[in-house]
């Protein structure tokens, strides 16, 4: 095969799946489920219309194929050893009973409806010609019963019920329906290949050859949980003494999931399956477990499962599902799944005393798929117990499952979702309230600081916000570690050795700028600080979701370009006679009520025939405007400076300050083109942090506009110099 073509392959394959990952979070679904649809999208079903079909075969050849699958199964290795290491057992202890019928009903009673509704589809004439009828009622009863624990969990985890009662239920259930769908997979596996590859062989004989693969593989997991187990935890104390997963503690715990992998195969077991079983006996700490999982998700997660979705999408024809009697097996199948997974969990709750609508949203919990069920399809397919008819029917089934359950999910879970607890952010009546949005570990310290100046000397509480991007992939809603220091903490410490009382608060969100300017509007924020967001393709300082929040957000706005974290003693404010000067001004007059703070005001005025755009306003009238009573030791000093680009003058003064406080003016050049660079930002160019201001919609344009024309006349810089306090 040629290796350009691979290259090429796995370039088109990333760009689509990814894009569609992003697509579906919109629909409050995890990434996976949309890389699924992208794959899919890559085969017949879409791609495969194109130009005849052409475009399909030339990107993917048949001799491409085989390499593609190493790579498939490579990344299904992966995958299943980091669910296996997420999967945290820990949870089913104590809960006992409950949760073991639970989970036992929500696997065999649909494995036991799914043969019945198998042995029916298999008699169908658009199903047939089914050479192997018992292999195909077990494989596809199979995927009937399983259920995708990872999509599951991320699914709680974006509706905000991870922690709730039925949440717990539905996590420590579904750990209970993985491990033994896996047990069950291996049985069904082992006795669907004796009978594809052996036609010759009875049905019994194939069924006691599962029993013996099952006895096996029970075997092995009690050897791997009793003995291994023991060894595995120094993975833990060495991770304890070094503070991180080293490169040769990570190439080891490969090694031994490749053994475990080639292990399980000797005993007729899919590979899968002792990749799985490694990563559920390695040590279940909160830490370890996400430092391993970091370690293996990107390239897993962004390369390798991909290229599994595509192959699946390359057997799957949806396009090919134009008859009539078709649709009609689909319209059969999915309520009838869906009924089978719904009934049982549900029944199973009521058992344990759950209410109707705790129990109604197990039900519908159990009815996400995801990764699992395409595994067992692809087990299918492989044996040759399926073709590309079936194939589509079912996955067509299961996505459909999928996307129906996520609105019933929201609906029934409304009840239990909290809504972010805002009175963290209680204020005395007439105190300045200040909102500073954190996200990254390097820019806290900066953007605390500069809210803390924003404060003035009042005393007021320092509002804290942290929005969690939801994970993309499996992130199955571990607990972070107390000690483990993220930004909520580092704002914590940072109010303790600055002697201020801040208000923190954290929560999920899959639309940042949204929520950002809904809790400043909820607490009647009068500032808010967001650090500055640089697209891929531009280098904006005001782009991205930083961009978003300042155009809608109804209080002022800064943005922050962090580059030091020193305390801020010196600050630049830069005035060219424009509206968004005001913003930049009154940012400075709560800055400089701090008696450490000096405030520099800078005039720039172009030489004779050269001037600004607009007439030069007034400075000392502005600054009597928007910076009353700078007597009682605030250092507050002006200086014009006589130049033909304000921007260079700014750059070069910022060597001289901490803190460079601009108005989103254009001369500043803050807003890019699309990939242009012709002109450099202020923002980019400056030698220290800079603070873009945007005044809020909370004054009127025409009240800043009255302000900005107090005066019409022009200051030298002598009279400037003159004029300004010591």
């Amino acid at each position: 095969m040629n290796v350009s073509l691979l290259v090429l392959q796995l370039a088109v394959i990333i760009l689509v799946t990814r894009t569609c990952g992003v697509l579906i979070r919109y629909l409050r679904l995890p990434e996976v489920i949309g890389e699924m649809i992208g794959g899919i999208m890559l085969g017949p079903s879409l791609l495969g219309l194109i130009a005849h079909g052409s475009l399909l075969h030339g990107l993917f050849p048949d001799d491409s194929i085989p390499a593609l699958n190493l790579l498939s199964e490579l990344g299904l290795m992966f995958f299943m050893f980091i669910v296996g290491l997420e999967l945290n057992l820990r949870s089913l202890r104590g809960r006992g009973r409950a949760v073991l019928t639970t989970g036992l009903a929500s696997l065999l009673i649909p494995f036991i409806g799914g043969l019945l509704l198998a042995r029916y589809l298999s008699a169908l004439p658009i199903v047939a010609p089914v050479h192997h009828p018992t292999a195909f009622v077990l494989m596809i009863a199979t995927v009937i019963a399983v259920s995708a624990f990872p999509v599951m969990a991320r699914v709680l985890s974006d509706q905000s019920l991870l922690k709730t009662k039925v949440g717990s239920m539905a996590m420590a259930s579904a750990a209970v329906i993985d491990v033994g769908g896996w047990c069950l997979l291996a049985v069904v596996y082992d006795i669907a290949s004796t009978i594809a590859n052996n036609s010759h062989v009875s049905a019994w004989w194939s069924v006691l050859g599962g029993i013996r693969t099952a006895a096996l593989a029970v075997a092995y997991a009690l050897v791997m949980m009793m003995v291994l187990r023991r060894f595995l935890w120094r993975f833990q104390t060495h991770f304890e003494s070094r503070g991180r997963v080293t490169r040769n503690a990570l190439a080891l715990v490969i090694v031994l999931m490749f053994a475990s992998a080639l292990v399980t195969d000797y005993l007729h077991v899919n590979l899968i399956f002792g990749a799985f079983m490694l990563g559920a006996i390695l040590p279940s700490e909160d830490m370890f477990v996400r430092h391993l999982a970091e370690k293996l998700q990107d390239v897993t997660l962004v390369v390798l499962m991909p290229v599994f979705f595509t192959l699946i999408g390359l057997r799957t024809n949806f396009a090919g599902l134009y008859a009539h009697t078709i649709w009609h097996t689909v319209a059969l199948m999915l309520p009838a799944m869906f009924a089978l997974k719904f009934f049982a969990a549900a029944g199973a709750g009521r058992l344990n005393r759950m209410s109707i609508r705790e129990s109604s949203l197990l039900g519908v919990l159990m009815n996400t798929h995801g990764v699992m069920e395409l595994v067992v399809l692809n087990l299918a397919w492989e044996l040759h117990v399926i073709h590309s008819q079936t194939m589509a029917i079912m996955v067509l089934a299961l996505l459909t499952a999928t996307l129906l359950a996520a609105p019933l999910i929201s609906l029934l879970g409304r009840p239990w979702r909290k809504s972010p607890d805002l009175a963290v952010f209680g204020d005395k009546a007439g105190h300045t309230r200040v909102l500073v949005c954190i996200s990254q570990m390097a820019s806290v310290s900066a953007i605390l600081e500069v809210g803390r100046l924003m404060l003035g000397p009042t005393g007021s509480r320092l509002h804290v916000l942290e929005l969690e991007t939801p994970s993309s992939h499996i992130g199955l809603g571990l607990e972070a570690a107390p000690d483990e220091g993220g930004p909520i903490e580092a704002a914590q410490r940072y109010a303790a050795e600055r002697k201020i009382e801040i208000g923190a608060i954290s929560f999920p969100s899959r639309r940042i700028g949204h929520d950002i300017v809904r809790t400043a509007a909820a607490i009647r924020s009068d500032w808010l600080i967001v650090g500055s967001h640089r697209g891929v393709l531009g280098a904006s300082a005001m782009g991205g979701v930083a961009g978003w929040v300042m155009r809608h957000a109804a209080c002022h706005v800064g943005i922050l370009v962090a580059k030091n974290v020193t305390a801020i003693k010196r600050v630049l404010v830069p005035y060219v006679g424009e509206e968004q000067d005001a913003g930049a001004l009154l940012a400075a007059n709560m800055m400089s009520q701090h008696a450490e703070v000096e405030v520099t005001i800078l005039h720039v005025v172009r030489p004779h025939g050269h001037g600004l755009p607009d007439s030069p306003m007034g400075v000392r009238s502005l600054v009597d405007r928007y910076m009353p009573n700078t007597s009682g030791g605030r250092q507050i000093r002006m200086q014009v400076i006589e130049h033909h680009s304000p921007a260079d003058v700014v750059i070069e003064e910022s060597s001289r300050h901490d803190l460079v406080i601009l108005g989103a003016s254009p001369l500043w050049r803050l807003r890019e083109r699309l990939l242009g660079f012709s002109q450099e930002s202020v923002a980019v160019k400056s030698r220290c942090s800079v603070l873009i201001v945007h005044t809020g919609k909370v004054r009127s344009k025409a009240a800043t506009a009255d302000a900005l024309a107090g005066s019409h006349a022009a200051v030298s810089p002598a009279a400037a110099e003159a004029t300004a306090p010591p």
